[in-house]
């Protein structure tokens, strides 16, 4: 009968034991763990205000420039927005206007905040103890959303409208000793490209003393296309453009109406050729005109006398003193 009491006293101490032990590790959580990653040193405190903050832990990163900066150190529910107070690193400025959002790379991966700021940082920054308020910070979409969504992308055909455009390609391809010329070809262009820089260098070279000559001129430009340069363009184009414009379309019957004129300009076309020969020659043709001149006509002009030396007849008799004779019978000679 003693040994039933004991051992029942013994089962209830051992389930009592239990229950305190079970109800005592209730109050550890992974909070209360240490963690295996450092701290980040000296540092100071930034409120963060989401919308949402999904399962980001205590302790998650603080992102910025792909550098961890930071830790999140607890979430606060406060009222309508959640407030996330992270230990930034000391020395780490983050500018006034950062946009502070919770992301994943994963789908299941390690949630952090990122601090995205503009490409060029001027600064004010955020001093210890400042805030960021919910219009600054994106909260992460809702695991739901996400999994709908791959879901919808598995199931509604995406998957085999890839496998049909892949199919497709594969058809249109041609065949793969075709397919490996090209390659072949393409290879050996890219090695002459690649061995043909210094051109490119020249060009680019040419590019840029393109861009400081223009640079150079810019207040040549900057008149060209002031508001005195528009005025004057555009009474150009109101006062001598809008004429010729007018006159323009004339032309095509002028053209039309003076087919007649091929035959005529086609001589003329003869005409200035054979004129441009004699213009080429005419060095020529002056120099045997002056020693005409000069060695003929004017002697000629200056004494005319013809010196008859001899007369043959169609035997080859000679009748120079018979002609002589007759000459002196007119008195035309001495």
């Amino acid at each position: 009968m003693k040994t039933n009491i004991r051992w029942k006293a013994g089962a209830a101490a051992t389930v009592l034991g239990c229950g305190l032990l079970a109800t005592s590790a209730c109050s550890v959580g992974p909070d209360d763990l240490p963690s295996v990653r450092g701290g980040v040193g000296a540092s100071y405190q930034l409120d963060l205000h989401f919308a949402s903050t999904m399962n980001l832990p205590t302790g998650a990163d603080v992102m910025m420039d792909g550098l961890r900066v930071g830790e999140v150190e607890n979430l606060t529910a406060a009222g309508k927005f959640v407030s996330v107070r992270a230990k930034v690193k000391e020395g780490t400025k983050v500018p006034a206007d950062v946009h502070a959002v919770i992301r994943q790379n994963t789908l299941l991966g390690d949630t952090y905040i990122a601090l995205d700021h503009g490409a060029v940082v001027q600064g004010p920054y955020l001093q210890p103890g400042a805030t960021v308020n919910v219009d600054h910070t994106s909260s992460p979409p809702q695991l739901e959303d996400t999994m709908a969504v791959l879901a919808y992308f598995v199931n509604g055909g995406s998957i085999q409208k890839i496998e049909d455009a892949m199919t497709g390609i594969n058809r249109v391809m041609p065949a793969p000793g075709d397919v490996q010329r090209l390659a072949t070809v393409v290879a050996g262009d890219m090695r002459d490209l690649a061995g043909d820089t210094g051109e490119i260098d020249r060009m680019l070279g040419g590019f840029a003393a393109t861009g400081a000559a223009i640079d150079d001129k810019g207040q040549v430009l900057s008149t060209l296309f002031s508001q005195q340069s528009v005025h004057y363009w555009r009474r150009t184009a109101v006062n001598i453009v809008s004429y010729i414009s007018q006159i323009l379309p004339s032309v095509g019957s002028v053209y039309e109406g003076g087919l007649w004129m091929v035959p005529m300009l086609n001589s003329l076309a003869d005409t200035g050729g054979v004129g441009r020969a004699i213009w080429d020659q005419a060095p020529a043709d002056t120099a045997k005109l002056s020693d005409f001149l000069r060695t003929t006509l004017l002697p000629f002009a200056q004494n005319p006398s013809v010196n008859i030396r001899s007369i043959d007849t169609a035997s080859g008799d000679r009748i120079v003193s018979d002609v002589e004779n007759l000459l002196r019978m007119l008195g035309a000679v001495k």
